[in-house]
């Protein structure tokens, strides 16, 4: 599969849609905007009403417009995402965490848990793992 979407959806942050570095990489600069564009535009209208499939043959004509192909899996999950999120915050993030829509606190950075104590000790008589 050239897209992973997996859903960060939380009711403090909306939607967090994460594009695999794949199929970042097999988009040109250009697709890739409108990928994020197409996207966003539509999440905004996502609460109009539309049912998931009929939101789906949406973006399929608009990406498809815009010289972007996906599974067709791929257009009904994100249209079934961006149904079930209703209008919420929308943020695009890749896999490597690159904010490309969206709010700084969707990255994966942002929520990484600080764990005081929890370094790796060394230890002479610790034995070491190849």
């Amino acid at each position: 599969m050239t897209e992973q979407v997996p859903v960060g959806h939380t009711p403090d942050r909306g939607l967090t849609i994460t594009l695999s570095t794949p199929f970042v990489e097999s988009l040109s600069p250009e697709q890739l905007d409108h990928y994020v564009r197409t996207v966003v535009t539509l999440g905004e209208a996502a609460n109009d009403g539309s049912s998931p499939s009929d939101l789906a043959m949406r973006l399929k004509d608009a990406l498809e417009a815009g010289g972007v192909q996906l599974p067709p899996t791929s257009y009904d999950r994100l249209g079934e995402q961006l149904t079930e999120a209703s209008g919420a915050p929308l943020s695009i993030i890749t896999d490597k965490d690159q904010l490309l829509y969206g709010e700084e606190d969707a990255t994966a950075a942002a929520h990484r848990p600080s764990a005081p104590a929890t370094a790796d000790p060394e230890h002479p008589d610790r034995p070491t793992y190849s």
